[in-house]
């Protein structure tokens, strides 16, 4: 990227916080979501699991006298209509007992070391690093955390290596199996030292000098190598015109950033998401038009995408079912849409069924569905345009959004999240929900960038240490168990 605007620096308030300041090298912030289903739906092809959630959502929000629970079923009938399911969906829309697990949708972190300061970077800045070799990280061992809403997650460390933990059915973890990982194993044949990285649903990117390069799940052409073959090690993605600076990855659909700000996007498009003015899958990179040379920072949601611009400005498209464009309206877009905010975007986290943003200033606000108060604006009513978080307690210097729960790492190093907590995603110690910010015990030191999945979140601290919590079935939490913590535990990075 050829140029930093001023806002993508740290403010006065956090000035002393060692996070990565945009330079030469800079480093994405990228978020993705996904539905979680039963287990016994587990095996569903991805236009099931839209039903499965609009479902979801319709019936759960009928109870808990969401306002806007009658278009959720209206998308099922959509997504249904579209797959032959048109009269299963209608009939399960009128089934009082039918309603899904608990579904969550979590966020891709990435974090980047700064080789002046030597400290993690944060994903909220939304920098990309130059498609070069990676920077020292004076001493510092990690230089990225992406974190995934299928159950697993991947850390960049300084010497351009990846490791990756968790779920693996799809070969995501890169280590050329389908096993599981409850501690990280390295990705396997990269090709070179990797600057960047991107975690989708079960596939997962790098930035290997100047390419994307990407392996796991292969449905829609996420992987963006004209195939539809799953690889359990990676892949260089053809056709992208320029140097890649970053990548990030959705639940079947996958995104760069070239150099100059051009953005270009693959995989499942039937809401749109890949942003070429279509709704037909690309199993190749296709160039966003609109947002041509002005991009700087992405986030891609199961269905849906956000850009930032150079000028702070958030623009998204795609799936818009439960407000998650904050335009105001329900309406899906295949193309980029302005969001109207008060000051520029720092960063963003996008997710299936809400949204947040940091703004310059640090404050953050939300929009989308808020059935466990997910938004932080002590209530659950869902909302379809942005409103502000109430009592999160200094400036926002790094933000993630889980299935139902959102967190912040602040200026002082400390780490709030709010919303839903059954699975103790919210790192209180507790399974309690909160409608407003409350803080992580135990955290171990001072964050510097967090991340989330559907039903758990990690926090990169200032030492290089990742710390996670919450659900732990496929041992995303990369402490050698897979038993769910209410409170911080050590991911097992090798020294």
């Amino acid at each position: 990227m050829s140029a930093v605007p001023k806002e993508l620096h740290v403010s006065a308030p956090v000035h002393d916080l060692p996070i990565c300041r945009p330079s030469a090298t800079r480093a994405p912030s990228v978020t993705v979501m996904r539905l979680q289903v039963t287990e016994g739906m587990r095996g569903m092809a991805s236009p099931e699991r839209a039903v499965w959630k609009a479902l979801e959502g319709f019936l759960w929000g009928a109870r808990r006298d969401d306002p806007t629970p009658w278009y959720r079923c209206r998308m099922a009938l959509h997504a249904g209509h579209r797959h032959g399911l048109a009269l299963t969906t209608a009939l399960l829309c009128a089934a009082l007992g039918c309603v899904t697990d608990e579904w969550h949708v979590p966020a891709d972190a990435c974090a980047r070391c700064d080789a002046d300061e030597g400290a993690v970077g944060d994903a909220s800045d939304a920098a990309a690093p130059d498609a070069g070799e990676p920077a020292s990280c004076a001493g510092q061992p990690l230089r990225a955390l992406a974190v995934s809403h299928g159950h697993y997650a991947c850390a960049l460390r300084c010497d351009g290596s990846v490791w990756c933990w968790g779920a693996n059915e799809h070969g995501q973890l890169g280590d050329g199996t389908t096993v599981a990982r409850s501690t990280p194993v390295q990705v396997r044949g990269l090709g070179g030292p990797a600057t960047a990285i991107g975690a989708g649903y079960q596939h997962a990117c790098a930035v290997v000098r100047g390419e994307a390069r990407c392996w796991g799940q292969n449905l829609y052409g996420e992987l963006g190598d004209g195939t539809h073959e799953q690889r359990v090690e990676p892949a260089t993605v053809p056709g992208i015109d320029g140097a890649v600076v970053a990548v990030a990855g959705g639940e079947h659909h996958t995104c760069a950033i070239v150099e100059g700000g051009a953005m270009r996007c693959w995989g499942f498009n039937m809401f749109g998401g890949v942003g070429d003015g279509t709704n037909v899958d690309r199993p190749m990179p296709h160039v966003v038009a609109a947002l041509r040379g002005s991009v700087d920072a992405m986030a891609l949601g199961q269905f849906s995408t956000c850009a930032r611009t150079l000028e702070g400005e958030l623009r998204c498209w795609g799936l818009n079912a439960f407000g998650d464009l904050g335009d105001g309206t329900i309406s899906n877009r295949n193309t980029p849409l302005s969001l109207v905010l008060s000051e520029p975007v720092r960063a963003v986290a996008l997710l299936a069924n809400h949204v947040c943003a940091t703004l310059e200033s640090g404050a953050v606000w939300c929009w989308g569905y808020n059935i466990d108060g997910a938004l932080g604006d002590r209530s659950t009513v869902t909302r379809l345009r942005p409103v502000a978080v109430h009592g999160l307690e200094g400036s926002a210097v790094s933000l993630t959004v889980g299935g139902r729960h959102s967190c912040a790492a602040t200026g002082d190093g400390a780490v709030r999240c709010w919303g839903g907590n059954e699975r103790g995603q919210l790192g209180d110690g507790s399974t309690t929900r909160r409608l407003s910010p409350m803080q992580v015990v135990d955290l171990g030191g001072p964050a510097a960038v967090v991340g989330a999945s559907e039903a758990s979140t990690c926090a990169a601290l200032r030492d290089g240490l990742v710390r996670c919590w919450g659900a732990n079935e496929s041992g995303q939490l990369g402490n050698g168990s897979t038993v769910d913590a209410v409170t911080p535990v050590t991911v097992r990075l090798p020294p």
